[in-house]
């Protein structure tokens, strides 16, 4: 019995989006019409794939085993379509993101929905380690990830720069000082993420470099916690710039430092075997061209 790919395809775009009403947008038909290849689906082998009536609705186990299935299929679809010279992105492309930089993905989402309007996204959050092991199992199809571990068979577009900077309270006593001397965050608490955060191994390779010290540590398990900790007068912080939005309850502070320990790289990384598929091509294209604009213009106004 031959596989239905119009109503696998139908099955595919419902479980991406856990939604019919999103996924018939995205598929450019009617719902009353997925909801039929659907259900044609499932009465053709006698089982059921999804759960629910409400988004977000919910895959049985067979579902879910059926989706993997699907997603590395029409993976290869693509993959296939692209080595064969099709350059079209399908309106509604899904595009599968990991970062461990949410403020730099929503920039790069914004930038591809600029080049590609149909364009939908499935955005993951996680550290660069975890990023790594999703695109190594191809559970996303790109990943924006700051000081990648190198692999062979990846391949890295320079995406943004970022730097450290003091986080203090809008409270903290003004001393007219445009720079903040690394001494004194030896006199200071300091707020600082989990173990494998990679702002507390900038930061202490930092110090490490100038033989310094916190008085005292507290560790906080999110950037919105310790920015709310900062706020709170519990202490201080560092934070790469682009990670911390304005708040007027707390002041962002420069390093008085020159050193290069205080910048970080951020990257697109793809599968090397997977670079020539539109949605990937885009992705890079986009990529090298907001290396090339620099800081946003927000970034430079603050500047």
């Amino acid at each position: 019995m031959s596989v239905n790919f119009l109503h696998l395809r139908s099955f595919y775009a419902v479980a991406s989006e856990r939604s019919v009403s999103k996924a018939a947008r995205r598929l450019n038909i009617s719902q009353p019409t997925l909801s039929k290849q659907l259900k044609a689906l499932e009465d053709r082998y006698k089982v059921k794939l999804i759960e629910g009536m409400r988004p977000p609705l919910t895959l049985t186990t067979a579902g879910r085993a059926l989706y993997e299935k699907a997603e590395r299929l029409f993976g290869i679809a693509d993959e296939i379509g692209a080595l064969l010279g099709e350059d079209d992105i399908d309106s509604g492309a899904l595009l599968r993101l990991g970062t461990d930089s949410p403020p730099c993905a929503a920039e790069f989402m914004a930038a591809f929905k600029a080049a590609v309007p149909n364009a939908h996204f499935r955005v993951t959050i996680a550290n660069a380690m975890q990023t790594n092991e999703l695109l190594l199992k191809a559970q996303i199809d790109i990943g924006i990830i700051c000081e990648p571990p190198i692999e062979s068979d990846y391949t890295y577009t320079p995406l943004y720069t970022d730097r450290l900077v003091a986080i203090l309270p809008a409270s903290w006593p003004d001393d007219g000082l445009a720079r903040l001397p690394l001494a004194r965050i030896g006199e200071e608490v300091v707020l600082v993420r989990e173990g494998a955060s990679r702002t507390l191994a900038a930061m202490n390779r930092l110090l490490a470099e100038e033989g310094l010290a916190p008085r005292q540590t507290m560790e906080l398990h999110t950037r919105e916690m310790i920015r709310e900790a900062v706020a709170q007068g519990l202490g201080m912080s560092l934070m790469f710039e682009k990670e911390c939005p304005p708040d007027s309850r707390i002041r962002m502070v420069p390093l008085e430092t020159d050193s290069s320990l205080i910048e970080v790289k951020g990257y697109l990384a793809v599968r090397t075997e997977r670079r020539r598929m539109p949605l990937i091509r885009q992705s890079m294209a986009i990529a090298q061209e907001m290396s090339r604009q620099g800081p946003s213009r927000q970034d430079k106004a603050g500047a």
